[in-house]
């Protein structure tokens, strides 16, 4: 897979405090990569450190390979929306991006009408944006970050304010960019569960580190909670298992439910004991935790 994104030993500093402590992250060529940590865990710093509002003190920014002095045209490449972009208020969506193509010098003209239909705005012709919704506005800031036909977006809280509606279309339009545009996303968000959604990569950041890098299927992997069964009767299922189990962790529940915390990967086993020791099994089943209780679990502390 082709690299898009690379830091290497990455590091930033805000008065002798180490925000972003040696980071080596990358991105490949047609992933949605998640960028995921609480609020202070230096997510919005990698992402104006990539796009140059911010300079690293130390490490290097590889873009599609170009590093240092060719790092300028590497950009052109990349589509940022790190902070909501200051449109004017009394400007249409068509006069605001046309503003913006001349001032970043896009030659092409008709590109603010494509990226208008791209995001679903272009029969908005007289509307303001004063007037718009908040989901408007977010849209039209991916429109401005298309301007310049990017093969790569880096989204900071793309979804950030949206009804569930208006999230509902920018998870849409971002799977179209990715998909049928084949452009790689860099995306962070508060909300994990359109994340797990939307990512085909997971990266946890915790005090400016990297603590997880995983794909979506080592997370579906790695998520797996426990064991969730219904039996007949649950007194003598707790013996069977704390004598073939030592170390067992379980719970017994209202209406002849049990769970159980380990031993996730001897599943198959647990059942067939309790089967052929004559304990009726009416349900049996693996949960999984959803991407914010694995996220907690892993960071230990709570969103903010």
């Amino acid at each position: 897979m082709d690299t898009v994104i690379q830091t290497n030993q990455l590091t930033k500093t805000f008065k002798k405090e180490e925000v972003i402590k040696p980071l080596d992250f990358s991105v490949g060529k047609g992933e949605i990569c998640a960028l995921i940590g609480k609020n202070g865990a230096g997510k919005s710093t990698i992402f104006k450190m990539l796009s140059g509002q911010l300079m690293p003190t130390a490490g290097d920014i590889h873009l599609f390979g170009a590093t240092g002095n060719d790092l300028a045209e590497a950009k052109k490449r990349m589509g940022f929306m790190i902070e909501t972009p200051a449109f004017f208020s009394d400007f249409t969506a068509s006069q605001n991006l046309e503003y913006f193509r001349i001032q970043r010098g896009v030659v092409e003209k008709q590109r603010v009408q494509e990226v208008l239909q791209i995001v679903d705005l272009a029969k908005q012709k007289k509307k303001r944006f004063r007037e718009y919704s908040m989901g408007m506005k977010q849209r039209l800031g991916i429109a401005l970050s298309l301007l310049s036909s990017p093969d790569c977006l880096v989204l900071d809280e793309p979804i950030n304010g949206l009804d569930a509606e208006g999230i509902r279309e920018m998870r849409r339009l971002l799977l179209k960019l990715n998909q049928e545009k084949q452009i790689t996303i860099l995306i962070s968000s508060h909300i994990l569960t359109e994340l797990q959604l939307l990512a085909t990569r997971f990266v946890f950041v915790k005090d400016g580190q990297v603590v997880e890098d995983l794909s979506k299927a080592d997370l579906d992997e790695k998520s797996r909670k426990q064991i969730q069964l219904k039996v007949e009767d649950t007194a003598k299922a707790v013996q069977l298992l704390e004598r073939n189990y030592g170390d067992i962790r379980y719970k017994v529940l209202p209406d002849q439910m049990i769970t159980i915390q380990n031993y996730i990967e001897e599943a198959g086993n647990i059942n067939r004991l309790l089967i052929e020791n004559g304990v009726v099994v009416m349900e049996f089943r693996l949960e999984a935790l959803n991407l914010e209780e694995f996220f907690l679990g892993l960071v230990g502390e709570e969103i903010q």
